[in-house]
């Protein structure tokens, strides 16, 4: 029946569902109805994601700031009257949109869409919005803040092209709701908006996560079609059947100190990159992997054969990793799973990937091809035991080849043991650590307070680990400690006093150090304390004392609005003309220079 023709109840629905097809697909953003008795009452109903997302409102409430969001929306839904216009209005750096739909009657009833932000989050506008909401100073020690952060990172990104479709969307919406008679070329006008705007702005990235989900029972969207429908091939910007999942995530130099949420900002920025080259390159979508990276699904030319497959997902892989690095100095590593059939689950195909990508870290690779590894199956538990077994006895035997080599071969085992699982390797390694640090004390016995230390101070990272990589990363720091602790090279004892020192120096920089009082606590003259530390450092007292101060030093210049002369006192500076020379001498940049080029995030 053509649709001038249809049923007012058909028109009534075609318009629903297109509503429906925006709204369902874009959950971060709510969506709610207001009545407003034009006092100081608003009536709020749920018209989104029924799920309690955090949003931005939830950390004011915690902070008391109600009043000021109360009187925040009598403002706008006032201006929005006023103008019978959609309205735009910003509190605390995140903006809420207001659409009149029945500004002449007894109770104005108003479309709201928010919160959202007009530009990507950065550190400085973070730190800026945490204090207007909190009160409080910006600090990645404040796992409040961290959380910010997070929920933060999450909140939908509307630029002015948006902004623009979302009103359009919200009118739209508006006369659905309001109008006796449903236009019959609403749908129409709706879907355009959805197909020209929101799909290409406003990528659904949980498509994506549907087709990579690890549930077997879960159908993949083309399920019922076999194909890709329309709004698939315009919402993801991809034609064909995905048959291959990359994963991909960067690298830093571990030897470096990063803040976590410089870098959880860094990675989101890395994510959105990601994702919009993905929109640029041919069959390609991606989503987010987790907080630390980017799952990638594509597909070939159907007509290449095996070698050509091989070569165009390299070629694919090595855009991205050239892309990142340009944009953001960093080292990119990705994984490629195995390629399956079209219309597939490529779980499996994504499990591999991400697999692959952790060990190409491990073998120092940039990309690597999940079956070009040594070994493709799930190994078995007793593999594992044997596995760690071998990693000790190398240690006893003081080969460092034989360790590097045993060890890269456990944690190799250890990853595609626990697949995604980031608790499974936690704990697995966690236990190899410990049976590694017992053999040691045995070689070379500790008092039980140092050994306690030492094995907190050793666990610490792993324990606290975010990512996978993360908790290997963590794990092979660890290791390399446990290796220089139980070396033979010279005298255990020597080696359990530097290390106690080392932590002690951790501990208690800020206080005043001089070198023959920190020999004689380690219990060495001067020179053999001199020859041992720089032994077993690879630098001097000195110089290793102020690199500790000065990264403390950019802690707090990055994290808080404390003078010069303060942090020089917080970190054991004799002066504030200490701390410059000292902090220049090792950055090659003043303090100041520094906490104004900190945020080095676009």
């Amino acid at each position: 029946m053509p649709e001038s023709q249809s049923e007012p109840w058909e028109v009534r629905f075609r318009n629903a569902y297109a509503v429906h097809n925006v709204v369902s697909h874009r959950g971060a953003l709510p969506f709610f109805l207001i009545q407003w008795d034009r006092g100081d009452h608003l009536e709020w109903r749920d018209l989104g994601d029924p799920r309690q997302r955090l949003q931005p409102f939830h950390f004011e409430t915690h902070f008391g700031r109600d009043l000021q969001r109360d009187a925040h929306y009598l403002t706008c839904i006032e201006a929005a009257l006023q103008s019978r216009a959609p309205h735009v209005g910003d509190l605390f750096g995140f903006s809420d949109l207001f659409v009149p739909l029945s500004p002449d009657a007894d109770k104005p009833t108003f479309l709201f869409a928010g919160q959202f932000l007009r530009a990507h989050p950065n550190w400085e506008s973070l730190q800026e919005q945490w204090a207007n909401i909190s009160g409080r100073e910006p600090s990645s020690a404040d796992p409040d803040f961290v959380h910010f952060v997070r929920m933060a990172l999450g909140v939908p990104v509307v630029n002015d092209e948006l902004l623009e479709a979302l009103s359009g969307f919200a009118k739209l919406w508006g006369d659905h709701l309001t109008s006796e008679r449903d236009e019959a070329a609403l749908s129409e006008r709706i879907d355009k908006l959805n197909r020209e705007c929101f799909a290409t702005q406003w990528p659904v990235d949980g498509w994506i996560d549907s087709v990579i989900h690890p549930d077997k029972f879960r159908q993949t969207p083309w399920h019922e079609e076999g194909e890709l429908s329309d709004w698939m091939k315009e919402g993801m910007g991809i034609e064909r059947l995905p048959t291959t999942a990359m994963a991909l995530m960067p690298i830093d130099d571990r030897r470096e100190r990063f803040d976590p949420v410089q870098v959880l900002i860094r990675n989101a920025q890395i994510q959105r990159a990601c994702i919009a080259l993905a929109r640029e390159t041919a069959q390609t979508a991606a989503t987010r992997l987790q907080d630390y990276g980017v799952s990638i699904i594509t597909s070939t030319k159907s007509c290449s054969n095996t070698t050509q497959m091989r070569l165009e997902l390299r070629e694919r892989a090595q855009r991205f990793r050239d892309h990142i690095r340009q944009l953001f100095g960093v080292r990119i590593v990705l994984g490629i799973g195995n390629t399956l059939a079209p219309g597939a689950r490529l779980h499996p195909s994504h499990q591999e990937a991400v697999l692959a990508l952790h060990v190409c870290a491990q073998m120092k690779r940039d990309v690597l091809f999940f079956d070009e590894h040594e070994a493709t199956h799930r190994p078995r538990y007793g593999d594992l035991q044997a596995a760690a077994n071998e990693l000790g006895e190398a240690m006893n035997r003081q080969n460092a080849t034989e360790i590097k080599l045993q060890s890269d071969r456990y944690v190799s085992l250890v990853l595609r043991y626990a697949a995604e699982r980031i608790e499974v390797a936690r704990s697995l390694l966690l236990a190899t650590l410990f049976e590694l640090l017992r053999a040691v004390q045995k070689r070379h016995p500790m008092r039980a307070e140092a050994r306690e230390r030492f094995a907190d101070e050793l666990t610490d990272a792993i324990e606290g680990a975010q990512s996978l990589y993360q908790v290997i990363e963590a794990f092979g720091s660890a290791l390399e400690r446990l290796v220089f602790v139980s070396s033979t090279a010279w005298q255990g004892p020597s080696v359990m006093r530097i290390e106690a020192t080392l932590q002690y120096l951790a501990e208690n920089f800020s206080e005043s150090l001089p070198l023959p009082v920190v020999a004689k606590q380690a219990g060495f003259s001067v020179p053999a304390f001199s020859r041992v530390f720089k032994k077993a450092t690879g630098t001097s007292f000195l110089a290793y004392l102020r690199a500790i101060r000065v990264e403390r030093v950019k802690a707090l210049l990055v994290t808080t609005p404390m003078t010069t002369e303060q942090i020089a006192q917080a970190c054991g500076f004799k002066s504030q003309h200490h701390l410059i020379r000292s902090f220049k001498k090792v950055t090659e940049r003043t303090p100041g220079e520094y906490r104004k080029t900190s945020d080095l995030l676009p």
